[in-house]
């Protein structure tokens, strides 16, 4: 499953600029961490498209469909919170 292009670019500023985010997972379970890059996780049965974070101290790929909501701990001009 994809996410829409706009929705993409949320993803893309959090990751240029490194900032600390929390991401509520559709499981409910939330990830706070500092995001890092986009990447394609090819483990797995399918290629799967993640955010990779830093999340205290460990790096994690978080399938960017499994993200229900994205919020910007580090104050910035781009965006505070974003649903999926």
């Amino acid at each position: 499953m994809n996410i829409a292009c706009q929705l993409y670019d949320y993803i893309e500023i959090a990751c240029m600029y490194k900032l600390e985010v929390s991401a509520v997972l559709k499981s409910g379970e939330l990830k706070n961490g500092k995001a890092l890059n986009t990447i394609i996780d090819k483990h797995g049965d399918a290629p799967t498209e993640c955010i990779q974070m830093r999340i205290n101290g460990n790096v994690e790929n978080i399938a960017l469909n499994e993200i229900a909501q994205l919020h910007a701990i580090t104050d910035n001009p781009h965006f505070s919170s974003v649903s999926f």
